[in-house]
């Protein structure tokens, strides 16, 4: 019997669980995509197990195939659960397994700081060098709008702006981190 077990293909694959989000900011990361695909039909309670209790994501009948559901980072009583990581469970009834899903879900609450270090003018662009708190992309804003989103999110950056600034652009910068938190606006003054 033990032997056979072994054998025996997990009921889950194709895993794919969030890495990190915020529950707080008004972005797409504001919940994390829990994401799988089951061998049988079954009825399936998922889980994530949150330092008040478990949490219930979902829980019925699920038919073979993809399985997607979302945690929204409240826990059962619909408070924000703390920053922190967290697991999801899968509770088969039909297979009579309970599988603990691998992949840690980062819950990031707080925003990154942003400094402005120095900005030079090279030719037609302006570059505005920072520096955040933690690994986050830069933006710059001018006049309100977007004009700049660093594709990496480092702790160190450059914004090159090749647009034109005058005495009258209103330039704002900002930092996004991973989970989607973005920092308090900082106006450049120039």
């Amino acid at each position: 019997m033990t032997q056979h077990l072994k054998l025996e293909p997990s009921p889950i694959s194709q895993t794919h669980v969030d890495k990190i989000f915020s529950p707080v900011c008004e972005c797409d990361t504001n919940a994390a995509h829990i994401d799988f695909t089951i061998r049988r039909a079954d009825r399936l309670r998922i889980v994530v197990r949150t330092p008040s209790g478990p949490v219930v994501v979902a829980d019925g009948q699920f038919p073979k195939g993809s399985v997607h559901v979302r945690w929204n980072g409240h826990d059962a009583n619909g408070a924000v659960v703390p920053d922190g990581v967290y697991y999801a469970v899968v509770h088969m009834q039909r297979a009579q397994r309970t599988i603990d899903l691998p992949n840690p879900i980062q819950v990031d609450t707080k925003p990154p700081a942003i400094v402005l270090v120095s900005t030079q003018k090279d030719g037609g662009r302006t570059i505005f060098m920072y520096r955040t708190s933690e690994p986050a992309h830069g933006i710059l804003f001018v006049n309100g709008n977007r004009r700049v989103f660093t594709y990496g999110a480092r702790r160190r950056g450059r914004l090159p702006y090749y647009g034109h600034v005058s005495a009258r652009s209103r330039l704002v910068l900002a930092a996004q981190d991973l989970a989607g938190n973005r920092s308090a606006p900082v106006r450049i003054s120039h």
